[in-house]
C-alpha cells in the first residue's frame, strides 16, 4: 500500500520509448476527490525554463529538453504541489494527474480520519470509504467494507442484510453511482452481487435523505461509486488473487481499461467460490457454500469540462449458496439458491455549462434479477425428506433519474429534480409433499409490483464568509402498489394500493472554529411498503418472512446532530440521533403461524422509537520513531436503542425493544506503516472490536433470547512494491484470532471462526 502523501495524487499511466530527438508530454489535469478538469494550473521543469499552463479543459503540453530525466512540478492556488519525475528519456507520454485539494485553504474539508474520511461541511454525518480500505480488508462482499462505518455492523456471514442505526431493509437506499439498486430480498439490496474491488469509493450519508434521493432513505444513503476508466491513459490493467483459510475461499480478479483525453472503455471480471465456514469449535456450518461469477463494462466519453457521457453494464451470476442449517432456528430445513442472477445496465448523462444552470444530469438504468430458491424440509421423527418449496422469484425493474442544479444567487444554490422507478416481480412455486406424494404447482402471483414517481426541490444557502450552510427541501411522491394476477384458492383477484406522500428537510452546519463544525437536521421522511412486503415469501438471516398485503406506508420524523472536525492531529466525529416512526414496518414473530422453525410476518407498528449516539476518533503521526514513519490510529464507540410503542400514550412512554437493533459495540484499530525508498513500502496493524449482550426479542416460547457478548482480534500486514511500470501488493489479514465463538448480531447461527485471508495483485 502506498504512504499517504503519494495519496495526494496519482499519476496514472506514464507510456515511454527511449528512442527519438524530442520529448513531449501532454495530458490533462484533474481534482482527485470532483473529477473537475483543473485550468490555469502551472507546471515548469526542474533545472529549466520550460513553463506551460493548461487551458479550460485541464490540458497542457510542453517540449522536453532531449534524453533527460525530467521532474516536473504541477502548482495551483487552493491544491498541494505534485511533483512528477520521470527517470528516463521519454517521447510523446500521456499522463494524467489528480490534484489535492489543501484542507487548510478550502472550506469543503474532508478529514482524513485513519483510513476513512469524514466529510465536515454537511449537515448530516457523510463518511467516504476509498479503494485503499477495500483492498487492506480483503473484502468478500459489501458487508465487509460497511463493516467498518460506525453505526453498520454484519449481521451474519456472506449475504448479510445492510443495517444503519437499526434500520435497513427499504428504509436505506443504496445506490450504483447515484443510480437506485433494489432486490427481491426482505433485507433488500445486500451487494452479493457487487464486486467491490472495481469501486473507487463507498459513501455512507446517515440520517434522511428522501427529499432528494427519494423515498426509502429514512435511515441514510449508501452510494457505490465506480473507479473512473479515465485513470490510466493507453492501454493499462491488473489482477488481483484472494484465498481465505476458514471456508477455502478463492478468487480470481481481472480488468483492463484503455483510456486517452477524451474516450475511455474498462472490462472487469471475478471469479468466487468457497466451502462451507467453519464455527469457532472446528465444526462446519453446512450449506453455507457459495460461488458467483461477475462482469462489467464500461465506456466514458468526456467531451470536454462541460459534458460526460457514461455507459456500463454489470453482469452477476450467483449460485448456488445456502442459508447455514440452523439459520432458523431449527435443524430440519436446508435452503439453497440454486441460482441468483443480476443484469444492470444504465447510462448517464452531465453537462457543467459553469453559468446560471450549473449542473444538468440525467440517467436511465434497468435491472433483471432471477433467482431460484429451493427449501427441503425434513421429518423430525424419521429424519427423512418430506417437504419441498421450489420458488422461482423473477423480478425487474427500470428507473429514471434527473437533477437540475441553478445558482440562483452568489450564495443560494437550487436543486429541482425527478426520480422513479417500475417494478415488477412474480414467484411461480412449486409445492412438493413427498409423504403425501403429491405436487402443487401456484402462480403465487404474477406482474405483482410497484411503481414510484418523485417531484422534488431543495435549496441550499451558506453566508458571505462561509461560516454557516442552511439546507432545505420539499418531495412529493406518487406510489401504486400492484399485487398482480394472483392464483390461489382463496383469492383470484389482485389487490391494488394508491399512494401519496410528501416529504422535508431543514438542517444548518455551522463552522465554529476553524476547521470544527457543528450540524443539525430535521427532517420527515416516508417510505413505501412493496409488492415483495406485502405479496411474497421470502428469507432473512434468521427466518423466513411471510408478506402481509394490508401495510400501510411508513412516516418518520428524524433528528440528527453533530460535532466533528480536526484538533490538532487529532479528527473526531460525534453525532446524536433519534427517529420517531408512525405506522413502523416490522418483522414480528409469528408464533401460531403453524409452520418450523422460526417464522416471520409483516405488521404496521403505531409507534417505534430508535435513538444513539456515534463517536469516531482518529488520528495519524508522520515521522513517528523515525522519518517515513506513519503511526495511524482510529477508535469508534456506537450504541443503539429501539422500542416498539405499541399503544403507548406518547413517544416518550416505556416500550418493548425492537428486533434489528445492533448491540453496543466499539472498534480500536492502530497501524504502522513504512516507508523504505521509492519502490518499497509496507505496514502492519492489529484490531480489537467488542460487541455488548442483547436481550432479544425473538422467537422462543419464553419471549426471547440472548445474544451473548464477544470479542473479535484481528490484525493485518502487507508489502507494495513498484517496479518500473508494474506495482506488485501482497497482504495478509486475520480475523477472530482468538477463536471465540460469537453469533452476529441477528443470525442464530454463530459465525466464522479464525480466518486468515491473503491478497496478490500486480497493476500494470
Amino acid at each position: 500500500m502506498c504512504c499517504c502523501r503519494n495519496l495526494l495524487f496519482l499519476v496514472v499511466f506514464v507510456l515511454f520509448v527511449i528512442h527519438g530527438q524530442s520529448q513531449t508530454v501532454s495530458g490533462r489535469i484533474i481534482n482527485e476527490t470532483s473529477g473537475k478538469y483543473l485550468p490555469k494550473v502551472t507546471i515548469f521543469q526542474k533545472f529549466a525554463s520550460q513553463i506551460a499552463i493548461s487551458n479550460d479543459d485541464g490540458k497542457f503540453s510542453m517540449k522536453l529538453g532531449l534524453n533527460k530525466a525530467v521532474e516536473l512540478t504541477f502548482s495551483y492556488v487552493g491544491y498541494e504541489k505534485q511533483v512528477l519525475t520521470f527517470p528516463k528519456p521519454i517521447k510523446d507520454t500521456i499522463i494524467t494527474v489528480f490534484m489535492h485539494e489543501n484542507a487548510q485553504s478550502l472550506r469543503d474539508v474532508e478529514v482524513k480520519a485513519s483510513p476513512l474520511k469524514q466529510v465536515l461541511t454537511e449537515s448530516y454525518s457523510q463518511t467516504n470509504i476509498d479503494q485503499t480500505v477495500i483492498e487492506d480488508k480483503i473484502a468478500t462482499a459489501l458487508i465487509d467494507v460497511l463493516a467498518e462505518v460506525p453505526g453498520i455492523i454484519k449481521q451474519s456471514e456472506y449475504h448479510s442484510p445492510i443495517v444503519l442505526r437499526g434500520l435497513g431493509g427499504k428504509r436505506l437506499l443504496i445506490t450504483k453511482d447515484g443510480n437506485r439498486r433494489m432486490g427481491n430480498f426482505p433485507g433488500g439490496f445486500m451487494g452479493q452481487g457487487v464486486n467491490v474491488y472495481e469501486l473507487a469509493k463507498v459513501e455512507v450519508i446517515k440520517g434522511p435523505a428522501s427529499v432528494k434521493y427519494g423515498p426509502g432513505a429514512i435511515a441514510g444513503i449508501i452510494n457505490m461509486e465506480s473507479k473512473s476508466p479515465f485513470i490510466q491513459s493507453g492501454w493499462h490493467g491488473r489482477a488481483i488473487s484472494t484465498f481465505a483459510t476458514n471456508n477455502n475461499e478463492s478468487s480470481l480478479l481481472g480488468g483492463i481499461n484503455w483510456s486517452n483525453l477524451d474516450h475511455a472503455f474498462s472490462l472487469n471480471g471475478r471469479f468466487r467460490n468457497a466451502g462451507d465456514f467453519q464455527y469457532g469449535s472446528g465444526s462446519k456450518a453446512l450449506n453455507s457454500a457459495y460461488s458467483d461469477k461477475d462482469l462489467s463494462s464500461c465506456y466514458r466519453w468526456e467531451n470536454n469540462n462541460a459534458f460526460t457521457l457514461n455507459v456500463e453494464s454489470n453482469l452477476h451470476l450467483g449460485g448456488p449458496w445456502g442459508r447455514p442449517v440452523g439459520f432458523n432456528g431449527t435443524q430440519y430445513m436446508r435452503l439453497t439458491n440454486k441460482t441468483d442472477n443480476t443484469w444492470h445496465s444504465s447510462v448517464t448523462a452531465s453537462w457543467k455549462p459553469e453559468v446560471l444552470l450549473k449542473q444538468l444530469e440525467a440517467s436511465v438504468y434497468y435491472d433483471l434479477e432471477n433467482r431460484n430458491q429451493v427449501k427441503d424440509t425434513y421429518d423430525v421423527g424419521s429424519g427423512l425428506l418430506s417437504y419441498t418449496e421450489d420458488v422461482r422469484y423473477r423480478n425487474y425493474y427500470c428507473g429514471w433519474r434527473g437533477l437540475a442544479v441553478l445558482n440562483v444567487m452568489k450564495n443560494l444554490e437550487l436543486n429541482l429534480g425527478t426520480d422513479g422507478v417500475f417494478y415488477r416481480i412474480e414467484s411461480p412455486t412449486t409445492l412438493t409433499d413427498y409423504f403425501l406424494d403429491t405436487q402443487i404447482i401456484n402462480r403465487v402471483s404474477k406482474n405483482a409490483g410497484v411503481g414510484l414517481a418523485g417531484l422534488f426541490a431543495e435549496m441550499n444557502w451558506k453566508s458571505t464568509n462561509e461560516k454557516l450552510k442552511i439546507r432545505g427541501g420539499l418531495r412529493l411522491d406518487y406510489s401504486q402498489i400492484n399485487e398482480g394476477d394472483v392464483h390461489d384458492t382463496l383469492q383470484t383477484t389482485g389487490r391494488n394500493q394508491q399512494i401519496q406522500a410528501w416529504n422535508g428537510t431543514l438542517g444548518a452546519v455551522y463552522n465554529l472554529h476553524k476547521d470544527i463544525f457543528i450540524s443539525l437536521q430535521l427532517a420527515r421522511a416516508c417510505r413505501m411498503p412493496d409488492a415483495a412486503e406485502m405479496f411474497i415469501v421470502s428469507s432473512t438471516a434468521d427466518g423466513i418472512v411471510y408478506g402481509n398485503p394490508d401495510l400501510k406506508p411508513e412516516y418518520g420524523f428524524n433528528f440528527d446532530s453533530g460535532l466533528r472536525g480536526q484538533l490538532g492531529f487529532i479528527t473526531f466525529d460525534c453525532s446524536l440521533f433519534a427517529n420517531f416512526l408512525h405506522n413502523f414496518i416490522s418483522q414480528e414473530y409469528w408464533q401460531n403461524s403453524g409452520k418450523k422453525g422460526v417464522n416471520y410476518i409483516y405488521q404496521n407498528v403505531d409507534k417505534a422509537r430508535i435513538a444513539g449516539g456515534e463517536l469516531a476518533v482518529g488520528t495519524k503521526w508522520n515521522d513517528f520513531l523515525q522519518r517515513d514513519n506513519q503511526l495511524i490510529y482510529n477508535g469508534t464507540a456506537v450504541i443503539t436503542y429501539g422500542d416498539k410503542l405499541t399503544d403507548a400514550p406518547d413517544w416518550f412512554s416505556p416500550g418493548v425493544p425492537l428486533r434489528n437493533i445492533p448491540p453496543f459495540n466499539t472498534k480500536q484499530e492502530l497501524m504502522l506503516k513504512r516507508r523504505f525508498n521509492s519502490a518499497w513500502s509496507a505496514y502492519l496493524g492489529g484490531d480489537f472490536r467488542y460487541y455488548a449482550t442483547q436481550n432479544r426479542i425473538a422467537p422462543s416460547g419464553d419471549g426471547g433470547y440472548v445474544s451473548y457478548s464477544y470479542a473479535l482480534f484481528g490484525t493485518s500486514c502487507g508489502i507494495t512494491l513498484l517496479h518500473n511500470s508494474y506495482k506488485w501488493d501482497f497482504k495478509i489479514k486475520g480475523e477472530n484470532l482468538a477463536d471465540n465463538k460469537y453469533r452476529p448480531f441477528e443470525s442464530l447461527v454463530y459465525g466464522m471462526g479464525r480466518n486468515f485471508k491473503v491478497l496478490m495483485s500486480v497493476q500494470f
